[in-house]
């Protein structure tokens, strides 16, 4: 099942990568767009029994006019660094258990550790160089396509969940390491 996921996942991005290099290079005057955040939307009229909107924010999607190379260039770098680190994270995920299912202490070995470490360091770099570029590039993208933008777009939440899934994994990693060594050390005095 993941590795159905894995491959869809590598399709998905694929597809993603052609509608930016469409953006950058062909113009698309009616399909693929930009996502960008906008602050402060009019919500006048939104509520009832005097309730009051402090803010609101909302997600549009922007085509910019004919081929747009810097566009396209920094809405690859919003995308794909998060993309490539879900990927990565998922094709480590398919290695460990491809491998946990070829015998029975499989799953709790060096191996499984050195996996679970790797996919620590994969989340928790991933989603910080994803959430700095993906940050960066939006405001730098956002006053090209927007008439109102801000200088500072704060990273998604995926990005904490990122760092946290990150830490568990190392954790984990540390906890079958040292459950390995108990069991050597049981094993050896049995």
């Amino acid at each position: 099942m993941l590795s159905i996921a894995l491959a869809l996942g590598v399709l998905g991005a694929l597809a993603a990568l052609a509608g930016t290099v469409a953006i950058a290079f062909f113009g698309v005057p009616h399909g693929i767009g930009i996502p960008l955040h906008v602050f402060d939307v009019p919500a006048g009229g939104m509520t009832v029994g005097g309730a009051t909107v402090e803010s609101v924010t909302a997600e549009v999607t922007v085509r910019p006019r004919g081929a747009s190379p810097v566009g396209g260039l920094l809405y690859l770098l919003m995308w794909a660094p998060g993309t490539v680190t879900a990927l990565l994270a998922l094709f480590t995920v398919v290695r460990a258990l491809r491998r946990a299912r070829s015998g029975d202490r499989a799953l709790f070995s060096a191996v499984t550790a050195r996996h679970l470490r790797t996919l620590g360091w994969i989340l928790i770099a991933g989603a910080l160089v994803s959430g700095v570029l993906g940050s960066a590039a939006q405001a730098i993208l956002s006053p090209m396509l927007l008439a109102e933008t801000y200088p500072f777009y704060a990273p998604p939440g995926e990005v904490i969940g990122g760092v946290v899934a990150g830490m568990a994994a190392l954790g984990v990693s540390e906890i079958v390491r040292r459950g390995l060594a108990l069991l050597e050390e049981v094993e050896a005095t049995i």
